[in-house]
């Protein structure tokens, strides 16, 4: 009773309590690290953050946090490099995980709120901006400057991940168990970088929708705004995303029943034999109903991919029939038809503009689709391209792969994902040891889609539904995994809402099928074949 009366008596007196020692002994850990020195790499934050709701000043507010030591630091690992990173270590019930975060585009953002899913389930969470400032549509940032580009989608990762393991033994005390990789579009491409480059950087890695063969794509990019637009008029596109909406449905019409269900989605977009002129005007269709002779011809060259002048190679393969205009989303090919910041600029001209010509006049309408075709591959491959299969370190090193791709994906073809992957295990004899690849129906680009898309970064979710669980699962208790049941919810994004629908999604080559029998929106009946 009388310690009882001294604590009450010290607390009605106004006297602060003592910070409980667990709690002061953290908040010194993280202190220390701020004079850690690192090659390369100069400490600009060291702060001890309580749990709760956090609002970084470099980004959006984060809820329902664990207490945790923020990190941000600077590295360059050449004169030209400013390679800004951050690692949030939880203060408390660490995992013994690892685990970074991917880049999407262009963008230099640190992507806070995935940082946050990891540290509330017990990881260390790293996330870096690549190396540069600006949005999406900004080349600028590589103007003249090669480093800066290599860091982009190649170095940053390496240099950030390095620091951040010396930064958690310094913290806890000992190194990480396991660390992961997680990315999709430009961190599914990063992602494959560290497979190939670095490959003891990671324990795992998950890869979806990797934009890895980079400059073919923003080549294919470019063929698209020469193919919906007249001949030299930057100003007159006559394909939009409503006759794109249009296609879609044809081809929904067409061959959604092929897979034994009809629900929307098309299980295996290459069983499709879709006939495209029955939409052509020539066929008496009303006008609101139907496309023309340009617009036909526009549509079949974006199924039969970017091609070659001189030889007819395919520089990047086409687009899945369903990928025209993504059901329920506003994704679709007439975004990447154009620049997002400038109609009257093709998408991604600017790494034509400012990085493979470095001319501010460079005109689209004389690209050459031969030696042009050359020469940007020589100029840019080597610092922007990652289409080498070779894995045998990464194999050596006990990683494990896995790589998704969506198969209404408008943006990264689903086509490209799949030849990377054959070629992957063309190269390395034993990658059926190492990797998995999943190609997900109905999943636009790294979501989304009329299908059943919600199968990654759930963390709350068992390795049988996620893809980052499974990741982890197969890592730490050598279970590979063969099928991933995704969700479906009533409202995009909304687990509250309630389940629409659950479907198996297989490891390729095996494809989702209907057994017959039973609820068709009930994964259990469905199987893998």
């Amino acid at each position: 009773m009388r310690n009882a009366i001294s604590f009450f008596a010290i607390l009605c007196a106004g006297v602060p309590l003592a910070v409980p020692a667990m709690a002061a002994e953290d908040d010194a850990k993280c202190a220390a690290l701020a004079a850690k020195t690192l090659t390369n790499v100069t400490i600009q934050k060291a702060d001890a953050v309580k749990a709760g709701s956090y609002q970084p000043a470099e980004g959006p507010a984060q809820a329902n946090l664990p207490a945790f030591c923020r990190i941000r630091a600077t590295s360059k690992p050449t004169p030209k490099s400013n390679i800004q990173f951050e690692v949030w270590l939880p203060a408390e019930g660490w995992s013994g995980r690892l685990e970074m975060v991917g880049n999407h585009g262009n963008s230099a953002a640190i992507y806070f709120g995935e940082m946050a899913t990891l540290i509330r389930a017990g990881s260390v969470a790293v996330g870096t901006d690549t190396g540069h400032t600006g949005n999406g549509e900004d080349y600028t940032f590589g103007e003249g400057n090669d480093d800066v580009i290599f860091d982009w989608v190649n170095r940053s990762m390496h240099e950030s991940i390095v620091a951040a393991k010396s930064m958690v033994t310094s913290y806890y005390g000992k190194a990480q168990q396991y660390s992961y990789f997680l990315g999709c579009s430009t961190g599914g491409h990063q992602a494959l970088t560290e497979a190939v480059r670095h490959p003891e950087d990671f324990d795992g890695i998950l890869s979806g929708a990797a934009a890895n063969n980079r400059t073919n794509l923003n080549l294919t990019y470019l063929a698209r705004f020469l193919a919906t637009h007249e001949a030299g008029n930057n100003t007159k596109m006559f394909l939009s995303h409503a006759d794109l909406e249009r296609v879609d449905h044809a081809v929904l019409e067409q061959c959604d029943a092929i897979d034994g269900v009809r629900d929307g989605v098309i299980a295996n977009p290459k069983a499709c034999k879709f006939d495209l002129t029955s939409l052509s005007c020539s066929k008496n269709k009303s006008g609101s109903e139907c496309l023309d002779d340009k617009q036909i011809a526009a549509v079949q060259s974006m199924y039969n991919g970017t091609k070659r002048r001189d030889n007819g190679e395919v520089i990047y393969p086409g687009y899945p029939v369903g990928s025209e205009a993504v059901v329920g989303t506003k994704q679709g090919w007439a975004a990447y038809f154009f620049d997002g910041t400038d109609a009257q600029l093709p998408k991604r001209g600017g790494y034509f503009r400012k990085w493979v010509f470095n001319d501010p006049n460079w005109n689209w309408w004389n690209f050459d689709w031969a030696k042009d075709v050359d020469f940007a591959r020589k100029r840019m491959a080597p610092l922007t391209d990652m289409t080498d299969t070779d894995m045998a370190a990464f194999s050596k090193h006990g990683g494990k792969l896995i790589m998704y791709a969506g198969l209404v994906d408008p943006v990264v073809s689903a086509y490209d994902t799949t030849a990377y992957y054959e070629n992957l295990t063309k190269t390395n004899a034993n990658a059926a040891n190492f990797s998995r690849f999943f190609q997900v129906p109905g999943q636009g680009h790294c979501g989304g889609g009329p299908g059943a898309t919600n199968l990654t970064f759930n963390m709350s979710a068992d390795a049988d539904h996620d893809m980052t669980v499974a990741l982890h699962t197969w890592v730490e208790k050598g279970k590979a995994p063969e099928r991933i049941v995704g969700t479906k919810y009533k409202e995009e994004g909304k687990p509250a809402s309630g389940v629409a629908m659950t479907r198996p999604v297989c490891a390729y080559p095996k494809v989702q099928t209907y057994s017959g029998k039973g609820d068709t929106n009930d994964a259990a009946n469905f199987q893998c074949r």
